[in-house]
């Protein structure tokens, strides 16, 4: 920057990290609680991922200081938590439009900058993505400066964080690995498993801890090192359990991750060390905002637009309106209470809608963390130990799992119920989170049934139909909500479509919330076309659907999926198969189409797949 820093800087004209060394070090301070104030100011308009983001600015504000983006490579895990990258890359004027369609992403992005990297939205790839970076240094990519890997303490428990963590702990050449390991002890929701209490002991041991403060306060170098190794050994006898130095990593802290002077500190000496290394960083989720940080269920992770002062969304459920996570999550405390079965949650249960279940029900309700294959092989088993098991996965996260999901569940036909929340087109989150491919993958697998209801009425019937079908079954259910009543009768519900509306010109098959959507289109409008609610995706309703293809009448098939194995492709198969005459078409996502972030509606409508789009096609319905 051309002008002269002054002790409040306009985070909006910032256009790269340089300007950081021109700082004192109250500038630096300063520039932290502004940035912090900045993104939850920000983040209350817009929405989008709060408490991870208020912990790490002054992590990545050291980052900055120290290492010389773009050329030094900063990998950050998952995501979520750039937004202080991003303003200290020339990005807060963007902010206004954080998520919104052609606005800013809210996770790293290479058409944005060429400072991020590193794109994720999937958790744990980071380290993984570290040794690839590393090896093209070695290889001779002089562009390469030095790397560093930012993962949190659930994403490395991961299992391709570990299986990075022991190769590339191995790996030779002069590029050295740093990786700082963000502990906040929460994920989306709380961390759990061995390797979090491994963790606890390392940030509880008051001795050690002690040792490193004044190893940290020598500045000569070969005494600061005979310390360190000093204290390495008092590690190894007290920490015995320290996976990092068993894999072969110097590993440094736990540190304060919220002092800024501190950390510069320790990542100016990580630069000169000749070894694999792991800093161990201790945050504060949620710092500076009191209702984040006192947050231990998760519901402060990823916000819709809310109010500062009361910490409550801008918009609220009506009376007796729910998220179709909550109408499942309260449906299973119902049908627990009816019959045993164990719930598998890959970190993704949040906030209150849980508490009364494992209140209840503690040792059936099994958070694994983020280990999506393993709930699927956990699952698996207790099928095969007699035991109903229900997985719930987000839709995205479902495709971490698919080997197991095919190989262990679908395969062996076990009694498996799968949750699969989030899907169809889910907007803000961008291309890695978008639920539009589990159908075709579920649809590849042996056994599976898939549904869809397209209300909460709907779901509650098709929950309690999984519990008593025997084999592997998905209900896949939006980022929606819908006025329902909890306390009514669950019905039995029968393995059929329904006929919504009846019309005299063509038909319309959907399922999932777009039948209520795809009603109000036909009405608002005066169009004679039947309705079809295929909420049983697979297997199909062939005696409706062969009913149908009799009429002779041309069918538009609407999904928000990819075309590839969708239930659009299963009609036309059937229709050969038949010798049926009716045209077929559709509305649906190409196998090559990259889904962007932003608005829902907004997503729709770009891709084809919005209102005016479902208009236009029905229409096309009357034309011979």
């Amino acid at each position: 920057m051309s002008r002269k820093i002054t002790k409040h800087i306009n985070l909006e004209e910032i256009t790269g990290p340089e300007f950081l060394q021109t700082l004192s070090k109250k500038e630096l301070k300063v520039l932290c609680e502004d940035i912090r104030k900045f993104i939850l100011e920000n983040v209350s308009e817009t929405g989008g991922h709060l408490s991870s983001n208020l912990g790490v600015v002054e992590l990545e504000v050291a980052l900055h200081y120290v290492f010389s983006s773009p050329n030094d490579k900063l990998i950050f895990d998952v995501g979520h938590q750039t937004y202080t990258h991003k303003i200290l890359t020339g990005r807060a004027k963007d902010f206004k439009k954080l998520r919104k369609f052609g606005g800013l992403s809210g996770y790293p992005d290479y058409k944005e900058s060429l400072y991020d990297a590193w794109e994720s939205g999937h958790s744990s790839t980071s380290i993984s993505a570290l040794e690839g970076f590393l090896r093209a240094k070695d290889h001779g990519n002089e562009s390469i400066g030095d790397c560093v890997a930012v993962i949190g303490d659930s994403a490395i428990a991961s299992g391709v964080a570990f299986e990075a963590l022991n190769n590339l702990s191995s790996k030779n050449g002069k590029a050295k690995p740093i990786i700082v390991l963000n502990d906040n002890k929460m994920g989306i929701s709380k961390t759990v498993g061995s390797f979090h209490r491994s963790l606890d002991k390392l940030r509880s041991n008051a001795f050690t801890r002690g040792l490193k403060r004044f190893v940290k306060m020598i500045t000569i170098v070969p005494v600061r090192n005979f310390f360190h190794k000093i204290n390495n050994g008092f590690k190894s006898f007290i920490q015995s359990d320290n996976i990092f130095s068993a894999l072969g990593y110097d590993y440094f802290g736990p540190y304060d991750g919220n002092n800024l002077f501190e950390l510069i500190r320790d990542f100016k000496r990580a630069k000169k060390m000749k070894r694999p290394l792991v800093i161990h960083i201790i945050t504060e989720k949620g710092k500076g905002y009191l209702p984040a940080y006192n947050d231990n269920s998760g519901k402060y992770h990823n916000v819709a637009p809310f109010d500062i002062k009361t910490g409550l969304p801008k918009k609220s459920l009506l009376e007796g309106e729910y998220t179709y996570t909550d109408i499942v999550l309260k449906t299973l405390y119902k049908l627990r209470g009816e019959m045993p079965f164990t719930i598998i949650d890959p970190a993704m249960i949040l906030g209150d809608s849980i508490k009364e279940y494992n209140k209840t029900y503690p040792d059936f309700i099994l958070d694994v963390g983020i280990s999506e294959e393993h709930g699927a092989v956990l699952a698996s088993a207790l099928s095969r130990a007699g035991e109903k098991a229900v997985v719930l996965y987000y839709s995205t996260f479902l495709q971490r799992a698919y080997d197991f999901v095919l190989n262990d569940i679908a395969r062996q036909n076990a009694n498996v119920v799968i949750g699969l929340d989030r899907c169809g087109v889910i907007g803000p989150d961008g291309s890695t989170h978008q639920g539009i491919y589990d159908i075709a993958m579920l649809q590849s697998m042996p056994n599976m049934e898939i549904l869809m209801p397209s209300n909460g009425r709907e779901t509650r019937e098709m929950l309690k139909y999984a519990m008593n079908h025997n084999g592997p079954i998905a209900i896949r259910y939006a980022k929606r909500s819908d006025i329902c009543n909890l306390d009514a009768e669950i019905q039995d519900i029968s393995k059929t479509w329904v006929k919504v509306l009846d019309g005299n010109v063509g038909i319309c098959i959907t399922y999932g919330p777009d039948v209520t959507r795809i009603k109000n289109i036909i009405i608002e409008n005066n169009l004679s076309i039947t309705l079809i609610n295929a909420r049983f995706i697979r297997p199909m309703d062939c005696d409706m659907l062969s009913e149908l293809f009799d009429s002779e009448k041309p069918i538009l098939v609407y999904e928000q999926a990819i075309k590839s194995g969708s239930l659009y492709e299963k009609i036309v198969e059937f229709k050969n198969k038949f010798s049926k005459t009716s045209r077929v078409s559709a509305i649906n996502i190409s196998e090559d189409t990259i889904i962007r972030f932003g608005e829902v509606d907004k997503v729709l409508d770009n891709y084809g797949l919005g209102d005016k789009d479902i208009l236009e096609g029905l229409k096309k319905l009357y034309e011979n």
